[in-house]
Order: structure tokens, then sequence, then C-alpha cells
């Protein structure tokens, strides 16, 4: 039987650092989809994404097999609230590598639990497949604007968002549910396969190829609203 060891969220959390991101993205009206409607309790995104990391990743106060001393326990602590602090500001959504570390440590938490070796930490791929194979998934039954869920599947947990309001649905599906059934595949506009043609190959990730492909539709209504 696996021993229950208390979460980073039961012990401690870097809650000035969290603050002042919740609050100052409140006055941002821009750059992600969520704010395209005024919801009535809005989670903010660096809330989430700090309160999911610290929901899975372990306390090292509960690992006295690797933290033998105080002083190594509120070391430990320390590292781990410093990821934190780095993941919460507004611009910290366009790195890449900020939430590719925050996914290892979750990976390592939970490799240390089932008494595993974690996947290599450069190993994007293997690290993901790995919380999504032994991490539990977040399950939000009031979506909204699908705050927690996107954050969920930032950090690479299976995430899985309802809601009763059509707007609520209609962002969830083009933030959470759309986009990982297209990620890693190339684009198929026109324009970008003769590109690609010309390249001799694609070299996209994530969801770019979805992301040139909605650009190359959309662009065309866009121009006849202006007109």
């Amino acid at each position: 039987m696996i021993k229950a060891r208390k979460k980073l969220i039961e012990v401690s959390l870097p809650l000035e650092a969290i603050n002042i991101a919740a609050s100052r993205e409140q006055s941002i009206r821009y750059g992600h989809p969520s704010t395209l409607h005024l919801w009535w309790a809005r989670r903010p995104l660096a809330a989430c994404r700090a309160i999911l990391f610290a929901q899975i990743v372990d306390d090292p106060g509960s690992w006295p097999e690797y933290f033998e001393s105080q002083a190594e326990i509120d070391a430990e602590r320390k590292r781990l609230h410093k990821i934190m602090q780095s993941l919460v500001p507004w611009e910290a959504t366009g790195s890449p590598s900020l939430f590719q570390q925050a996914r290892w440590e979750i990976a390592n938490s939970i490799a240390r639990r089932n008494g595993e070796n974690p996947p290599n930490r450069d190993d994007e791929v293997a690290v993901t497949n790995y919380i999504k194979l032994n991490a539990p998934p977040v399950i939000d039954p009031f979506s909204g604007g699908g705050s927690i869920s996107i954050e969920a599947q930032r950090l690479g947990l299976r995430a899985i968002g309802s809601d009763l309001n059509p707007v609520a649905v209609l962002i969830g599906k083009a933030l959470v549910e759309i986009p990982p059934k297209f990620a890693g595949q190339p684009p198929v506009n026109p324009s970008a396969q003769q590109s690609i043609l010309g390249l001799g190959g694609w070299n996209g990730s994530r969801s770019d190829g979805l992301i040139d492909d909605i650009r190359h539709w959309t662009n065309p209504l866009r121009g006849s609203w202006l007109t």
C-alpha cells in the first residue's frame, strides 16, 4: 500500500507571488480566450496553475527518506517555491521551458511515490506521457472560461471540463478539446503546404499547424469585416 504523503499545498505556498500575479491578471483583457466574456467568478490563470502544481507535488517534509534534516526540507521547499514563482506571471504563459520544468517536477514527485525512476527531464514527450498515465485527471464540472482545464493541460495533466453556458462550452472546445487532437500535426492549407514542400518538411511543434490553418482560413473573414 502506498503511504499517503502531504502535498505542497497542505504545508506552504508562495502566496505573495501568487496574489500579485493574480491581481495583475484581473486588469489584462487580451491574450487569452477566457477574456472574451465577463465571467462572474473568473479564476486567474496564475492561481490555477500554482494550485494545480501544489496539489500534485509532494511536500519535501513528507519524505524523510530523501530529506533528513529540517535544513534540507527548507531548501527543497524553497526550490519548489521558486519554480511556482516563475510560473505565475502572465508572461510565463509563453515560456515552454518553464512548463517543461514544472512538468518534470510533477513527474518526479509521482515517480518517487511509485518507487520508480522519473523520465529524462529533457524528454518532453516522455515526461508528458508519464504524467498522463500516472497522475489523476483534473475534473472541473463548472469550467466557465476554462482556466482550470487549460492550466491542467499546460502542466501535462488530463483535463475534463463541462458547463451549461454555451459560451463556456465553445471556449472549452476551442481551448481544451480541439488543440490536443491536432498537436504536432502540420498545417493543411494550400499556402502552408507549398512552403513545406519548398523547405523540404515541417518543423513546427505543438499546435503550430492548427494555428497556421486558423489564420489562413480566417484572414479573408477579417478582411471583409474591416471593409
